[in-house]
């Protein structure tokens, strides 16, 4: 059977649904014509150059992004800025669908995914939305860690499993750096929105991508103790969990789809090491 654009739209929305996308949000498919035939599916965090040349180099149809590839109004597209991005994906009729904010708050979604490759257990919603909804699910997550650990050695395990270069620390001083965690929040990306709810679960750990410097103030403030991972490494974990899932529906369906992970995503930031 032939698959396509729409179809893989179609089951991306039930998934992370559209309509749960924060009001600011630009979700859906953003780029690409509904009746195109997909052969070859990427999924990738972010359109980028390097992801955009490797989907052109592997023949790809279409592309599943996390993050908006339009996220403001453009006036025109030309070679420069997205213009650089959507021209060669457009010339090589290459799709591109976005589950941002909608895909964050899924059962399954970026935080779930998060506290899934963390092994945290009988995890719960943070920041639940049900009086706004009682099928749509809330922002961050929190769970147990079983076996605990230290601060140090939960540090190490969550630095060699989300295999980022760099992890900061808020509300930690040296004397607490053998603490035992037994109970971790977490929202991936950028969460400092919910720290105070992290307060409120009585959590020894709060994990996110990044938080402003003034948030950070504001957590050794309250006595919120906050391990900072990368945006991009705290939401990585989504890519393999979305193929998984993406692939056994095609499969179900007949649909002769091949779907796999960019490899050449990276975080934009490059980090130098002085002695």
């Amino acid at each position: 059977m032939v698959c396509r654009v729409g179809k893989i739209a179609e089951l991306m929305d039930h998934i992370a649904p559209e309509e749960w996308a924060e009001p600011w949000d630009n979700v859906g498919l953003l780029l690409g014509d509904r009746q195109y035939e997909v052969k070859r599916l990427m999924a990738a965090l972010d359109i980028t150059p390097s992801v955009v040349e490797e989907a052109v180099k592997r023949e790809v149809d279409m592309i599943i992004t996390h993050h908006p590839i339009i996220f403001n109004p453009v006036k025109k597209i030309v070679d420069e800025g997205e213009g650089k991005l959507i021209l060669p994906l457009i010339s090589n009729n290459i799709a591109v669908y976005c589950a941002h904010t909608n895909l964050d708050i899924a059962e399954g979604g970026v935080d779930d995914s998060l506290a899934k490759t963390l092994g945290l257990k009988q995890v719960k919603q943070l920041n639940p939305e049900s009086l706004i909804s009682q099928s749509k699910p809330g922002f961050g997550r929190w769970g147990k860690l079983d076996p605990t650990m230290s601060l140090t050695e939960f540090a190490d395990f969550v630095a060699k499993t989300l295999n980022t270069p760099r992890l900061d620390l808020v509300g930690v001083d040296k004397c607490k750096e053998n603490q035992e965690i037994t109970t971790v929040a977490l929202c991936g990306g950028s969460g400092s929105d919910f720290m105070r709810k992290v307060k409120e679960v009585g959590a020894d750990l709060f994990i996110t991508g990044e938080i402003k410097y003034h948030d950070a103030l504001m957590a050794d403030l309250l006595g919120i103790r906050v391990m900072t991972v990368g945006h991009f490494y705290s939401e990585r974990p989504i890519i393999s969990q979305l193929i998984s899932r993406l692939q056994k529906a095609v499969d179900s369906l007949q649909y002769k789809v091949e779907i796999f992970e960019s490899q050449t995503q990276r975080s934009p930031y490059y980090r130098m090491i002085f002695d």
